[in-house]
């Protein structure tokens, strides 16, 4: 048995208890950070239905909804059909947001506070014709793993995402905004140029 080549079976059990060392070291870094990036998925999924919305509004010359149900986690787009009532509305877009994702907020205040829909779970914003918001200001704020996102929606129609920073709301530029303001209020401007627009 001369030049017999191979692992001895302390080998093999020194490599598998290695490699599972290092997949459990990176399990206990992706989870969490899978959470986060479903809440911030989440979020800007919900930017991207309300952008959505007001294109669709500017495009078709008439008033479109953005319609959020915080119990079946459901985004939906409908077109006005210009008219006053909300019962021939059509529905052009929907989605539902993944289940480990709920509408919470860190600091004191209601998780979404866009126009309810009667006494429902459903809120809503409506954009006319121009882009403007004519009804449904306010925010969406999300939890995913442990991270707190938002998007806020401004009366001329723009739109913010924002962190939970564990003190206060950062915004994509990285400035401090009041937890409270919905007008786009900047705290602590941040020095990097950053503007609210609208999308």
């Amino acid at each position: 048995m001369k030049n017999e080549r191979g692992m001895t079976l302390f080998e093999v059990v020194m490599v598998l208890a290695l490699a599972s060392a290092a997949l459990l070291a990176t399990v206990t870094v992706a989870v969490p950070w899978i959470a986060r990036e479903r809440s911030r998925s989440a979020v800007y999924d919900v930017q991207s239905y309300l952008q959505l919305t007001r294109i669709e509004a500017v495009s078709r010359n008439r008033e479109c909804r953005f319609v959020v149900d915080t119990a079946t986690r459901i985004l939906q787009v409908y077109d006005g059909n210009a008219t006053a009532s909300t019962t021939d509305d059509r529905l052009l877009y929907e989605t539902t947001l993944p289940s480990k994702v709920q509408f919470a907020r860190p600091d004191s205040g209601t998780a979404v506070t866009l126009s309810q829909i009667a006494s429902s779970t459903k809120y809503q914003t409506k954009f006319s014709s121009d882009g403007i918001v004519t009804e449904g200001t306010g925010l969406v704020s999300v939890l995913g793993g442990n991270e707190y996102n938002r998007v806020q929606v401004y009366a001329a129609g723009g739109v913010t995402v924002d962190r939970w920073s564990g003190s206060s709301w950062l915004n994509e530029g990285r400035q401090v905004v009041s937890s409270t303001s919905l007008g786009g209020q900047v705290v602590n401007g941040g020095g990097d140029g950053y503007i609210y627009e609208n999308y």
